[in-house]
This record gives C-alpha cells, structure tokens and sequence, in this order.
C-alpha cells in the first residue's frame, strides 16, 4: 500500500518523508492542491527508467521466448563458438 501524506505533513516532517521514501518501493505520494506528486528513491527511479528503456526495445519479448526455447532444447554456443 502506498503511503499518502499532504504536502504540509512533508514539509514539518521532511526526515521521516525522506528516510520513508527510501524504503518504500512504490514511494511516497505527496498530495497538494488536488495534485499528488511521488517523491521516490534514486535508485528505484533508475530501475524504472531501465525498465521503461527496455520496453521500448521492438520484439524483446519474442527474442527472449526464443531464446529460452533454445536453451531449454541445449541449443547454445559456448564462448569458443563464439569467439574461436
């Protein structure tokens, strides 16, 4: 469940906001005016953006069904395939 706290709760309580935000994956929502506003960890706002990168990648699904259909049928190539 995400936790939701007004903007004015943030601000008198901006430790507590921020030390939470580090531990909850969906983030923080801070709510003012009407308007929510998600105040998440860096590093959870980087797996995101390399998620989002990765699901712009065209047939990625399809590659990556292929790929473990391959492997479950032992069609793989050792690195000296590969590399000689």
């Amino acid at each position: 469940m995400t936790y939701h706290v007004t903007a004015d709760y943030a601000h008198q309580n901006f430790d507590e906001i921020i030390q939470r935000a580090s531990t909850e994956p969906e983030g923080i929502i801070i709510v003012k005016d009407n308007k929510s506003f998600v105040l998440i960890d860096r590093q959870e706002l980087e797996a995101l953006i390399e998620t989002s990168e990765l699901l712009d990648i065209p047939n990625l699904a399809t590659d990556i069904a292929q790929a473990r259909a391959e492997y479950q049928k032992g069609e793989t190539l050792t690195m000296e395939d590969i590399f000689g």
